[in-house]
């Protein structure tokens, strides 16, 4: 006997768990040639579930997943007699063949009894979706011939179908819809039918529900059913549009009729065999080229108004949602741990807001993400919350009472529900307490905070204001508060309550702005932070002192809103005039004239400086927008010795905004008294005698100026290779003052060959580009006197190569 077979029977089944969890198939499937018992014990977890996801039904090797589909419904249909497969089964999965095939292979066990252990049987939507009935023509014949045959075109009837029938292309992708269909329909009945009595599970096509009503009186064990929409009843506006009223009533009228069928279905059984059915759903499918198939969401809620309440649900999402929500007062929330129900919009959404104070009976939810339910939607957690700090002895909640039933408080009962992870999603005009709410109420558990405003301009106010009454936070690590185009203003000392912090996105669209609008946030500690992404209002009262307490630091994204400029086709940016922009960080200018009469007014409210002297020893990514562009000094890369990209947008659709590039960008003083010195001191101040340092950054491999660079030829080797002697991939966009020459000049010099080069010129002629030595990368040439830079310009999608040396 083998060794195996000496394990003690629990031993073996713990074996056998393991191996069908981590869905070793492989492993699985040559215990059953070991012996007959050994194979007996196994059968069960092979073939319990045979078309599980994970499991046989796609394939974990090569190949596509009805290649398996296939290949286990020939296995498991290869014992039934010839009469009882259709032949729309037995041609398209050509099981004579196969029979003959297994004949030959001489095994020393018995045969074994697969479809004997079959429990939940769902082969799902998508099991022919890759399916073209011209596969099954070409490689076998006799599939042909089935479809020419009357038994088909009894099935095929073209004027079911409304897609567009104007050419031969729509014919045929309704002919395989059909003949998908057909196959499908007939392979799940001819594989459920032997073994109904035993199914807990079943997916029934739906447009053949009505035979499986004829015979629901032997689906007494059924706990599970799914209906698949695998008939084409809904069509894009086109094909409508075009359809005669005739053909639109009757595809209704069939769709209407299979609709009442399957909640008859669900009728008779919970009549039948009362409390056996469990759940029952009919989800969406997309397995048709031209328009997802959709049950109606009314018709869900008829046939689940039959069905208990979820049993003891562990998760809330878009399998168990309709349930819930038709049985919500009922269901047992206790063990509720997550809850995913993002996107949902419409009836549904709805629906879930009138039964919103289920989120209070969810007393183990510890991940959260949905839509927003509007203002109030979490005040019984901040009443909660009050109660367990002794701050409160009231017991109304925002939507009802705190009890949930005749004795103390659930959060006297329960504690504090654990959330640790919290994404809220279209927030609108009146919901703006929900990210307070669930700050303040879940305050010691909080990790994430994620919330995003309506896409839809027309539902948000002008501000959303955060961070009102914030506690500390200690456990939050993720902060991102995104509000489309309403201005998001969060509370001056919200993060300074959040000092663990490892990544914080602020974004808004704000554009344009006046600088006495603009009052600064005070600095805050972040010692843990390693993504910083601030876009629109949040940058422009960001105060930059910040950085000094940011030494884990490696993304840093500080920019504003965009917009598109039809006169260049660029994004352009807003940045404020300049004096009003100097004016606002109280920066005099370092070249006035001595004794000068001109005033200099300073502000009401002056803006923090940007001291550009941080030392941020693990950044990677710096992205820098608008005025925060325009104010730039390199210097600060002296503190980024693992810089490896450097985004700088400072493109703006007037003249005023321009920064000429020279070696005062390049080169600081030897010291950093110097440079501090040299920044205060008038031109009649004489410089330091020690000599300057250049400025590198050592690795930084990716560089995007875009705006009005200044720059010459002759400074070009300097600052694009002397600063970056690792820079692979430039990005230009407005450059002034330089050429293509001199720029492929740099490229064919520069101490590591470039790789790709996206600038804004046009493409020159075949003439200038024979001067310049470039080409187009389709021309054959040879490799050897080519670099492998690509070089593409503005107004045109063909890459250029640029040749080693100008002939």
């Amino acid at each position: 006997m083998d060794l195996i077979a000496l394990l003690p029977l629990e031993c073996l089944r713990i074996i056998l768990q393991t191996l069908a969890h981590q869905n070793l198939v492989t492993a699985l499937a040559t215990l059953l040639r070991v012996n007959t018992y050994i194979a007996t014990i196994t059968l069960p977890y092979l073939y319990s579930e045979p078309f599980r996801k994970t499991f046989h039904s796609w394939k974990l090797d090569q190949g596509s997943k009805f290649v398996t589909t296939d290949h286990l419904l020939r296995m498991l249909l290869a014992r039934r007699a010839v009469e009882d497969i259709p032949n729309v089964v037995s041609l398209s999965l050509n099981i004579a063949a196969y029979r003959n095939a297994v004949a030959t292979i001489a095994t020393s066990l018995g045969p074994l009894d697969y479809i004997a252990h079959i429990r939940h049987l769902s082969l799902e939507e998508w099991a022919f979706s890759e399916h073209p009935a011209r596969f099954f023509s070409k490689s076998l014949p006799q599939v042909q011939e089935f479809i020419d045959g009357p038994e088909f075109a009894a099935v095929y009837r073209l004027d079911q179908y409304l897609p567009r029938f104007d050419s031969n292309f729509h014919q045929a992708v309704a002919f395989e819809q059909c003949f998908r269909e057909m196959l499908h329909r007939e392979a799940t009945w001819t594989l459920a039918n032997p073994i109904l009595e035993q199914l807990q599970t079943l997916s029934i096509p739906a447009s053949d529900i009505t035979r499986y009503i004829g015979v629901i009186d032997r689906l007494e064990r059924l706990e599970c059913v799914r209906f698949i929409m695998i008939k084409i009843f809904d069509h894009d506006l086109m094909d409508i549009s075009r359809a005669p009223e005739k053909l639109l009533v009757e595809t209704r009228e069939r769709q209407d009729m299979i609709m009442e069928s399957l909640v008859r279905f669900v009728e008779l059984h919970t009549q039948m065999f009362k409390g056996k059915l469990k759940t029952a759903t009919c989800p969406s499918s997309n397995n048709f080229i031209w328009v997802r198939q959709a049950c109606p969401e009314d018709i869900q809620f008829q046939f689940l108004r039959f069905l208990p309440p979820l049993p003891r649900p562990t998760t809330l999402d878009a399998n168990n949602l309709l349930q819930f929500v038709a049985n919500p007062l009922a269901t047992d929330l206790g063990h509720v741990h997550k809850i995913t129900l993002s996107p949902l919009l419409g009836t549904l959404h709805d629906r879930l807001y009138r039964n919103r104070q289920f989120l209070q009976r969810c007393r183990v939810l510890k991940s959260l993400n949905m839509n927003s339910l509007g203002k109030g939607s979490f005040n019984w957690a901040v009443q909660e919350k009050r109660i367990m700090d002794g701050m409160d002895t009231t017991l109304a909640g925002g939507q009802g009472s705190l009890l949930l039933d005749d004795e103390r408080p659930a959060c006297l009962r329960h504690g504090l529900v654990p959330l640790e992870e919290v994404w809220i999603r279209h927030l609108k005009e009146g919901s703006t307490d929900e990210v307070d709410d669930i700050a303040i109420g879940f305050s010691q558990t909080l990790k994430k905070l994620d919330a995003t405003a309506s896409d839809s301009s027309e539902s948000l106010p002008p501000m959303f204001h955060f961070g009102r009454g914030w506690f500390d936070l200690l456990a939050l690590v993720q902060l991102s508060l995104d509000t489309n185009t309403a201005r998001l203003f969060l509370d001056r000392e919200a993060l300074m309550h959040c000092p663990n912090l490892v990544y914080v996105l602020l974004s808004d669209k704000t554009f344009d702005y006046q600088c006495q609008e603009l009052e600064p946030h005070p600095p805050t500690c972040l010692p843990q932070l390693v993504t910083l992404r601030l876009s629109g209002w949040s940058a422009l009262t960001f105060h930059p002192d910040t950085l000094y307490s940011t030494p884990l630091l490696e993304t840093l994204n500080i920019t504003m809103f965009t917009q598109y400029n039809e006169d260049d086709n660029e994004m352009h940016c807003f940045v404020p005039p300049v004096e009003d922009l100097r004016r606002s960080y109280n920066i005099q200018d370092e070249f006035a004239v001595a004794g000068s009469t001109t005033a200099w007014q300073v502000p009401q409210i002056a803006r923090p400086c940007w001291t550009w002297s941080w030392q941020l020893p693990h950044i990677v990514d710096i992205r820098l927008c608008s005025e925060f562009a325009y104010l730039f000094e390199f210097r600060m890369l002296r503190g980024c010795p693992a810089l490896e990209k450097l985004d700088l947008n400072m493109l703006t659709a007037g003249e005023e905004h321009t920064r000429v590039l020279s070696e005062f960008d390049i080169f600081v003083p030897a010291s950093m008294e110097d440079a501090e010195d040299s920044v205060s001191t008038t031109t009649t101040t004489p410089l330091s005698s020690a000599p300057p340092e250049r400025i590198i950054a050592p690795v930084l491999r990716d560089l995007s100026l875009i705006g009005k660079w200044i720059i010459n030829d002759s400074f070009l080797f300097e600052f694009l290779a002397g600063t970056f002697p690792k820079l692979e991939c430039i990005v230009e966009r407005g450059w002034i003052g330089f050429t293509l020459g001199g720029l492929l000049n740099v490229a064919r010099t520069a101490p590591q060959q470039w790789k790709h080069l996206d600038l804004s010129l046009s493409q020159p002629t075949q003439d200038e580009s024979a001067d310049l030595g470039i080409q187009n990368s389709a021309a054959s040439c040879l490799k050897s006197i080519v670099l492998s830079t690509i070089l593409r310009f503005d107004d045109q999608i063909d890459d250029f190569s640029i040749l080693k040396e100008l002939s």
